[in-house]
């Protein structure tokens, strides 16, 4: 197909442009493997909803649990803390 291109028109590139289309097709198969473990668009709200409410629920009271430890262990680091980087 480059070569019969080539031939009809006059500012084609010719040779230059199959790497560009072995790219084209390598990204094309690529993105028809990724489609089979595509979340379906109706239930992609649904999962993420839940995946978040499972992170909150992992997440809940960590900044006190951490600041309850430095205070218990006596090693009071809070005010070195500088918008949350702590100089070791």
């Amino acid at each position: 197909m480059i070569e019969e291109l080539e031939h009809l028109l006059d500012d084609f590139p010719g040779a230059a442009n199959q790497t560009q289309c072995f790219a084209h097709i390598i990204n094309l198969m690529v993105k028809s493997i990724l489609r089979q473990f595509d979340v379906p668009k109706a239930k992609a709200n649904e999962a993420l909803d839940e995946a978040s409410k499972v992170l909150l629920h992992i997440a809940e009271d960590i900044e006190t649990e951490e600041t309850e430890t430095q205070v218990s262990s006596g090693n009071n680091k809070l005010a070195d803390n500088v918008e949350g980087w702590i100089d070791e």
